[in-house]
């Protein structure tokens, strides 16, 4: 019996040792981890392996790199630490070189052999990321090396210049070009590097790409212009500068037009009252259209021949979530746009261009409901009761019929008191609305004024300040 235990705690013993000696000694690239120089030189004098990795394929040299210590990475590639040492997800040294933008560290290891396209588990390849980053020697170093201008990212097809392009890297893009980056490369959607600096709001990188070729008027797949991106992304002077090269102010392969996006406004509940503030960030402040410099981009348009009367054939997508029935804007035109968004002065702007005042949707909806307020989601506009108001009165201005009705039956008083404007509802009366008509689902606008929720099929009623105005104006 006792034989019996010491033999099985022998074999135990044993076992542990084995185990332990089997381990690997990963001491140089935890020092390394933790940036304690000291250590990894002490440990590289008494033998230990420059290539030992941690369990994700890291080493020592990863970690030089990534802590931009050019002394000690020398050192290890000394001491034989591969250059081109890949971890799991295909990161190398080199990789983590262009990742913090440092030239030291870039020159250091392409001189110890590191190769200059070996990529990252992704595709991405070394110049890609050197083009993200922006540091114009890093790049250099790179194409003095071999690097290729023409290498793609498999996911998307993108190129280090369209990477270059995206953060503004002015002069790497110039290198790039200098070096015969193909300025029409196309990413699978079709997006072009034109396309790209327009999306920026570039015009310093637009003027380089149209100086090398570019084409002005190319499409992405779904029919977007970078004339069309400019404008939605509120970038008034760059969309300027592209219409007095040529743009094609009536490019609508997307279904809209730039004329469409100016004039409009596209809210979601991300932008409407209980939403982000987009005044903080450009990148959500032209959600809504164009912030600054609506009238002159819209003037600019309407001069280089934009149809002032172009319809929608596909509505804009729009960030975030919105109930609103985007199929309803099918035929919208700019006019009935800037009426839905409350925008008088682009109304007579438009109006003295040209627009067909009077024109409405494919749903029968006009200009004057969509002013007062008909369709709205108020959980998504910004548009208030006063520019409602001063929309209505333009719409009607030009024409509108007071007592129109679309093919849901709603009227233009039935959008006043959906919104509750009680000053548009005085308008509409004094201009002859009908009181108490109703549309197709039986409603009066009074009914509409006052109902608040549907608990399950039966509507609930409260009494409002625009149902008052209803009833002494003499609404049933």
């Amino acid at each position: 019996m006792h034989c019996r235990c010491l033999a099985t705690w022998t074999l135990l013993v044993a076992a542990a040792v084995s185990l332990d000696a089997a381990r690997p000694d990963r001491r140089l690239p935890d020092a390394a981890k933790r940036r304690d120089w000291v250590a990894v030189r002490a440990l590289l004098e008494r033998g230990a392996e420059a290539d030992t990795r941690h369990p994700d394929g890291t080493t020592s040299l990863h970690w030089a790199a990534h802590w931009d210590e050019a002394d000690t990475a020398r050192l290890l590639i000394r001491h034989g630490a591969d250059p081109n040492a890949a971890s799991d997800l295909g990161v190398t040294p080199l990789s983590l070189a262009c990742t913090n933008g440092s030239p030291v560290m870039t020159d250091l290891l392409l001189e110890a052999g590191a190769h200059p396209d070996l990529s990252l588990g992704t595709g991405a390849t070394p110049l890609m990321t050197a083009a993200r980053t922006g540091n114009l020697r890093v790049v250099r170093a790179l194409l003095q090396r071999g690097a290729s201008v023409a290498g793609k990212e498999p996911g998307q097809n993108q190129t280090a210049l369209m990477w270059a392009i995206s953060e503004r890297h002015a002069e790497v893009v110039r290198t790039l070009i200098d070096h015969g980056a193909d300025v029409e490369a196309r990413t699978t959607s079709g997006f072009t590097p034109l396309l790209f600096a327009a999306r920026e709001g570039s015009v310093d990188i637009a003027s380089m790409l149209l100086a090398s070729g570019a084409a002005v008027n190319h499409v992405a797949a779904d029919g977007t212009s970078a004339l069309l991106v400019a404008t939605v992304r509120g970038h008034v002077a760059l969309a300027r500068w592209l219409l007095d090269r040529g743009a094609d102010p009536n490019s609508g392969g997307a279904g809209y037009t730039p004329l469409h996006w100016a004039a409009g406004s596209w809210e979601t509940e991300l932008t409407g009252p209980r939403g982000i503030s987009t005044e903080r960030d450009p990148e959500w402040s032209a959600l809504r259209g164009p912030a600054v410099g609506r009238l002159d981009l819209i003037g600019a348009l309407l001069t280089r021949g934009a149809d002032v009367d172009a319809q929608i054939t596909k509505a804009p997508p729009r960030v975030g979530f919105s109930v609103f029935p985007v199929a309803s804007l099918t035929g919208a035109t700019p006019f009935f746009l800037a009426a839905m968004s409350g925008q008088p002065d682009v109304m007579r702007l438009l109006a003295r261009a040209g627009a067909d005042t009077r024109r409405g949707t494919r749903n029968g909806t006009t200009p004057l409901m969509a002013a007062s307020g008909v369709g709205r989601v108020l959980a998504e506009t910004r548009v208030t009761a006063r520019g409602s108001l001063e929309a209505a009165v333009v719409a009607a201005e030009f024409g509108g019929d007071i007592n129109a009705a679309n093919a849901a039956g709603d009227t233009a008083l039935h959008g006043a008191a959906h919104i509750r404007a009680d000053a548009l509802v005085q308008f509409l009366a004094d201009k002859g609305a009908a009181l108490s008509v109703r549309n197709r689902r039986g409603e009066t606008p009074l009914m509409v004024a006052e109902r608040t929720i549907a608990a399950g099929s039966a509507p609930v009623f409260m009494r409002t300040s625009t149902g008052d105005l209803l009833r002494k104006l003499g609404a049933q």
